[in-house]
């Protein structure tokens, strides 16, 4: 694949990965205060001190640099999240265990929204609109990570807490879906409050799981 049609840099040079990360940073940076019309490639060298030409070596040219910047910021916040709830899983032997910590899964939901806002979940999406390239690496990242959530699930099924049922993957895809739907309750006339979709979508999630019907936690939500 020629430079200028890179997915996305991989280098494998701990000197090389220090120099994307920085590159990115001011990249992103940029993107959040004016959108990809204020990422001028002068600027970001200036700004991370790296040489153009070591930028144009990692990235091919300025619509690959603007593509791994959304590339990585995408699967680092989801990544990390995914990270998160795996660890948290691993604690949990039941759905009921599971319910006495609602209090830590709602925290988790309120944190991963602040930090990869639905807004910027959607412009990531639509940016792939007339880019094949950048679609093909959204879509490498998203499997990636959809195998990652899928390896929980299957770790649920085995302790016999997801429902029987149901396949592993298909309930790291419904569980992603949600966290990416977030974006429809902000897109409304009469936006549902943070806190209300969190709710909701504990709910919902809890239906993946035997026996949490009957938990008092999500009788008490149920009832409120």
């Amino acid at each position: 694949m020629p430079a200028t049609q890179k997915l996305a840099p991989q280098p494998k040079q701990s000197r090389a990965l220090d120099t994307i990360e920085l590159v990115l940073a001011e990249t992103n940076k940029a993107i959040a205060q004016g959108g990809e019309a204020a990422v001028r490639v002068q600027d970001i060298s200036a700004k991370s001190k790296v040489s153009i030409g070591s930028i144009y070596h990692h990235f091919g040219d300025r619509d690959g640099l603007i593509r791994a910047a959304y590339v990585e910021t995408f699967r680092s916040a989801i990544q990390n999240d995914i990270d998160r709830v795996k660890r948290f899983m691993n604690r949990m032997s039941s759905a009921k265990e599971m319910a006495e910590h609602y209090d830590e899964m709602l925290a988790f939901l309120h944190q991963h929204f602040e930090q990869f806002p639905a807004r910027d979940r959607a412009a990531t999406f639509g940016s792939t609109t007339g880019r094949p390239l950048l679609r093909e690496a959204l879509i490498e990242v998203q499997t990636q990570l959809t195998t990652g959530l899928t390896e929980v699930m299957q770790l649920l099924k085995d302790r016999g807490i997801l429902k029987p049922h149901l396949a592993p993957r298909a309930a790291a895809v419904m569980t992603l879906g949600m966290l990416h739907g977030r974006l429809i309750a902000e897109f409304d006339l009469t936006p549902v409050e943070g806190e209300h979709w969190n709710a909701a979508m504990l709910t919902s999630f809890s239906g993946l799981f035997v026996g949490t019907e009957d938990l008092p936690i999500w009788k008490k939500l149920a009832s409120s």
